[in-house]
């Protein structure tokens, strides 16, 4: 019998069938209204049937709103994010009590998933190609989604579609092979879009060393610091991941090794992207509360540098020579940022 994570308190009391054919969410969330409504009904038009949403002590409303949704099930817990390695330790327990046999998408609610042909192709179809198919996962690049305005000037609507106000991304992501110990999975990677190029332009490269260097570096301190060679360990940061594999055929045995990677799978050759809709309003407000917690990736290293650039220039946009407009899943794939094959594209 699977134990759900000690942190985590159920709050519905609605009943979950069990129905293998059920496609379900699962996210762990805090202080999201913004973007909950489109959320939701986004995935719901996709096919998706039932959400199980873990709220992280939200103060605006998000848990009580996701409590009074007929197709949402809620786990409440004021836990550390980042002592939960951003989630994935609750998320983990709960994939494995309620996504074992299912179809799952992990999803930010600020994340939207694209697949070659959704536009015309309902996500069970698609999962139904993947069991055919003998795949266990899908690959997504995580494609960062923005305005032509300045940040401090976009104004999303509650309950609107994303990709209407921010509906541009960058066109020149390259893939690269990924390096790991004992063996990296996935085993490739997108590089690029605005955060490397903004926050970490030294790693914004297909050049091996320049990525690989910090991550070796980190390695050896963290041995070094065990090993009580080192009572203070300062690692460099390796660059946030442009990708994640966010669909998946859930077994027992898997597991999240962070919010973009899991255990070996047997991945498809079609892959996906996230649309990843980070820049509303709210982000200044997001930088904030990253800075004042302390619960993000690498001591919130990413927000401190957008800090240190809207600071530096308050009419901060992120439109580049490469940016393009959103338009379709077409779109990614005629681009290369998306992959997909001539078995699925005969069913499209």
């Amino acid at each position: 019998m699977n134990t759900l994570h000690p942190e985590l308190v159920r709050q519905d009391r609605r009943n979950i069938p069990d129905n293998k054919s059920e496609i379900r969410v699962f996210a762990v969330l805090r202080d999201e209204m913004l973007r909950l409504p489109y959320f939701l009904n986004y995935y719901r038009q996709l096919g998706v049937s039932r959400f199980f949403i873990i709220d992280n002590g939200s103060k605006d409303g998000s848990g009580q709103f996701v409590l009074d949704q007929p197709d949402c099930h809620v786990f409440y817990t004021e836990g550390s994010y980042g002592k939960s390695r951003a989630g994935v330790y609750w998320l983990n327990s709960l994939l494995d009590t309620y996504g074992v046999s299912h179809w799952i998408i992990l999803a930010d609610t600020d994340e939207l998933f694209v697949y070659p042909g959704c536009e015309n192709t309902e996500l069970q179809q698609f999962c139904n190609w993947l069991d055919q198919s003998g795949h266990e996962a899908v690959y997504a690049l995580l494609l960062d989604m923005y305005s032509s305005l300045p940040i401090r000037e976009v104004n999303y609507r509650q309950g609107e579609d994303f990709r209407a106000t921010c509906s541009y991304h960058d066109s020149s992501y390259v893939v690269v092979r990924r390096y790991g110990f004992p063996s990296a999975f996935p085993p490739f990677e997108h590089i690029g879009g605005p955060r490397l190029r903004l926050c970490f332009g030294d790693q914004n490269t297909p050049a091996l060393w320049p990525r690989l260097k910090p991550k070796l570096a980190r390695r050896a301190l963290s041995v070094a610091h065990k090993a009580g060679f080192l009572h203070k360990q300062i690692a460099p940061v390796v660059a946030t991941q442009a990708y994640k594999v966010p669909l998946v055929k859930w077994r027992k045995g898997n597991g999240y090794v962070n919010s973009h990677r899991l255990n070996a799978v047997r991945l498809s050759p079609v892959t996906g992207a996230l649309l990843h809709f980070k820049y509303f309003q709210d982000f200044g407000k997001r930088i904030e509360d990253s800075l004042a917690h302390g619960e993000h990736y690498g001591g919130s290293i990413e927000y401190r540098r957008y800090g240190e650039l809207l600071a530096a220039n308050p009419n901060l946009s992120l439109i580049d020579a490469e940016s393009v407009r959103y338009s379709s899943s077409r779109e990614l794939v005629d681009r290369g940022l998306m992959r997909t094959d001539s078995g699925w594209m005969s069913i499209v």
